[in-house]
Order: C-alpha cells, then sequence, then structure tokens
C-alpha cells in the first residue's frame, strides 16, 4: 500500500507535547524529541532510534527508582530479560498462578517480590552498573542480618542465686 502525503501529519515530541509510548507496556513513559506521523485512520507510528538502549534505559530506571513496583513494571523487566512468565516465577519462588496474578495487577506486589524482582533482572541483566547496584544491595542485606543474628544469640547463665543473666550486658 502506498502512502500519501496527505494521509498524515509529521509531528516532534516536545517537553510540552510529549509522545505517550505505550508499546513499552507501561502507562507512565513519554519521549521527547523524536518524530511520529499521525495518519487519517486514527493510527500513530513513531520513529523510535536505539530501541533496545531506550528500553534498557527504562528499565534501569524501575530499578533504581524508591516506589514500589507495580504488576505492570514487573512484567516489562521479565520481558526484557526475555524469561517466560513460568521461569521467572521460580526465580522469585512463587507459584506461577501467583506470579500471573501480580503481573495482570490482581494481586499486590508483595515488599520481598518487589526486592526479589529487582535482584532477579540486576544479576540477569547482565548490566556491569546493575551488578554493582546489587552487589551494594546484598551487602546492606548481610549487614542487617548479620546484625540480626546477634542479637538472637543469647548467652545467659544462673547465678548462685537462681536468678538468670545475659553475659554480654553484664561484661
Amino acid at each position: 500500500m502506498v502512502t500519501r502525503k496527505e494521509d498524515f501529519t509529521e509531528h516532534i515530541a516536545t517537553e510540552s507535547r510529549p509522545f505517550h509510548f505505550v508499546d513499552s507496556g507501561l502507562d507512565n513513559v513519554y519521549l521527547v524529541g523524536i518524530k511520529y506521523f499521525v495518519y487519517s485512520d486514527g493510527r500513530v507510528v513513531a520513529e523510535i532510534p536505539a530501541l533496545k538502549q531506550l528500553m534498557q534505559l527504562i528499565a534501569k530506571d524501575l530499578v533504581f527508582c524508591p516506589a514500589a513496583l507495580s504488576g505492570s513494571e514487573i512484567r516489562f523487566l521479565r520481558k526484557r530479560l526475555g524469561v517466560k512468565s513460568s521461569e521467572m516465577a521460580g526465580h522469585l519462588r512463587v507459584e506461577f498462578e501467583s506470579f500471573s496474578r501480580i503481573e495482570n495487577g490482581h494481586n499486590p506486589v508483595s515488599p520481598q517480590i518487589d526486592l526479589l524482582t529487582r535482584m532477579v533482572y540486576c544479576i540477569l541483566s547482565g548490566d556491569s552498573e546493575l551488578m554493582d547496584h546489587c552487589k551494594a544491595v546484598l551487602q546492606v542485606l548481610r549487614d542487617e542480618l548479620k546484625k540480626r543474628q546477634e542479637c538472637k544469640i543469647l548467652t545467659l547463665k544462673i547465678s548462685t542465686d537462681n536468678t538468670w543473666f545475659d553475659l554480654k550486658q553484664a561484661a
């Protein structure tokens, strides 16, 4: 099919009128500086250069964002890895059906699933910056777990008058 010039209008996405990038699979991604065409039949077609790099940048922004991940953001990260839902569910140690409900927004994303999803993405993406981030997060978790272990180890002693005391506090 040959498209005539009068069948579409050409636009450049600006900061005041960004292009809503719905094909990313996310509701909140807008692009500036790209060319897009609006056809007379209502179709909108964008010219998006360096698409792979763009998708990696969106994923990295999601991983570093302090806000909790949504189900659609988890799906986005999984798809960037090229991993099947069942495989991702296995990485996260949840049942496939539960994972599917999380991705589709029917179940809430727990803080544990949020953190594990970010960690799995960091590890499997092969991105060195994300790997360093992942190692830093793991170190914080290890330090926190070590503190928890230390406070769970109690050494108690009975005195000659049959009262108990904590050896750490007595020192």
